[in-house]
């Protein structure tokens, strides 16, 4: 039976073009979209390179000090004496690294200037991210204690400052007046958010800020790593429970501290709905969800027109099918399952156009350093568009195609 559905579905595709053009024109372009959306979704929160961990990874990266009485309040990431005075001190976590925003600074070499984005950490981050060191290693505590001034830079960097595919490890680069030696040059960094993305790394020590100032807000943030993910609500109750027992001192007027913890996912719906919430995550991906169907909306309803059309065309074909028997639930199922395969054929163009999307996306270097694919999850979502697509836009016309009277469709009538 389903053969014979789909010899009947290819001939009457074939039998007029223009419609037919349309309909795959709409269809591809939909879900060619939709899959480009999909897929930088999904590359932002799988692991990946540099943090295969991040889908047990939590972010320390919001804090609010705040004076209930006067409502006036502050709201930052976090600041380093908080992190390393009481975030650290968590027990639940695997580890706990230390990582700055960036921060702009200007180098000069050979008569040019090279802005490189700056960061300072801890050396647990290099524990817990999984850089790709083409040369040398990463500093550890004890060039911390020593006060070292070192870097790790990226490739990049190396190649701007030094000269491309140099041997630099051991040689010093100036960057904001200070002068650090070179201690390892890492693989390329995606510029996605929250942390590991930078083109010079030092230790935190190095900053000119006061960093024992007991600041609760600042530039920094902290990377917790979870044994497993489903230690994620132990761990946010123990941060919360730590949070609630420090005593902040009066420091213009500002006494009641208040932070969270994020996942990625959190992370990415925070700033999609700018909600501080642990409801954040199911609003955005209600907005989300809403958006998509929304955009499938009109060309669902522009291929619900077309092939009301076909049903006009087809009326005395089925005007004799159903004097031969027939019946309205076969006819239904047959135009749904000629509908799915159509749009099954514009998913797959749609599928092509959206590589070729991502490809452009990756060679125009809109996003830096990211490789871009569609997995089997990306595939899948993709197919169960394209069913769902092909069921909307073909049971109406389905089941008002069944509900013909022979005579009237056998006539070429319409009613």
């Amino acid at each position: 039976m389903l053969r014979n559905y789909i010899k009947i579905a290819w001939k009457v595709l074939g039998r007029n073009k223009f419609f037919t053009f349309v309909s795959l024109f709409g269809i591809s372009f939909t879900l060619a979209v939709l899959i480009v959306i999909i897929s930088l979704l999904d590359n932002m929160l799988r692991p990946s390179y540099p943090e295969p961990n991040r889908d047990r990874s939590l972010y320390a990266n919001r804090v609010r000090l705040q004076n209930e009485e006067r409502n006036s309040s502050t709201i930052s990431s976090a600041g380093f004496y908080f992190l390393q005075e009481h975030v650290k001190n968590l027990k639940t976590p695997e580890k706990i690294g230390i990582i700055s925003n960036g921060t702009a600074t200007n180098t000069f070499v050979g008569g040019r200037k090279l802005r490189l984005e700056l960061k300072y950490t801890d050396d647990v981050i290099w524990e817990i991210y999984d850089h790709e060191f083409i040369e040398g290693k990463a500093y550890n505590n004890s060039n911390i204690s020593n006060n070292e001034y070192v870097a790790i830079i990226t490739e990049e960097t190396r190649d701007d400052y030094f000269g491309e595919g140099q041997q630099v490890v051991g040689k010093t680069i100036i960057t904001d007046n200070t002068s650090y030696r070179v201690i390892g040059v890492i693989k390329n960094v995606p510029s996605i958010p929250p942390g590991p993305e930078a083109d010079i790394f030092v230790p935190y020590n190095t900053s000119k800020s006061d960093l024992s100032r007991k600041q609760y807000v600042g530039g920094y943030i902290g990377v917790i790593l979870a044994h497993h993910k489903r230690d994620f609500p132990k761990i946010k109750e123990e941060f919360q429970e730590m949070v609630d027992k420090i005593e902040i001192p009066a420091d213009n007027n500002l006494t009641v501290l208040t932070a969270w913890v994020f996942s990625q996912k959190e992370i990415i719906s925070h700033l999609a709905t700018r909600e501080t919430n642990e409801n954040s995550v199911i609003i955005f991906f209600s907005l989300l969800i809403g958006g998509m169907l929304l955009f499938m909306l009109l060309p669902t309803l522009n291929l619900v027109n077309i092939n009301v059309s076909r049903i006009m065309e087809r009326a005395s074909e089925i005007g004799v099918r159903k004097a031969f028997g027939a019946t309205s639930g076969t006819l239904a199922i047959q135009f749904i399952v000629e509908n799915i395969i159509l749009t099954l054929i514009g998913g797959l163009i749609g599928l092509g156009l959206a590589f070729g999307i991502l490809i452009f996306i990756q060679n125009a270097d809109l996003i830096s350093y990211t490789n871009f694919s569609i997995n089997y999850k990306v595939f899948f979502i993709a197919i169960l568009l394209c069913v769902v697509f092909g069921f909307l836009s073909g049971v109406l016309p389905a089941i008002r195609m069944s509900r013909m009277q022979v005579v009237n469709a056998i006539k070429g009538e319409i009613k």
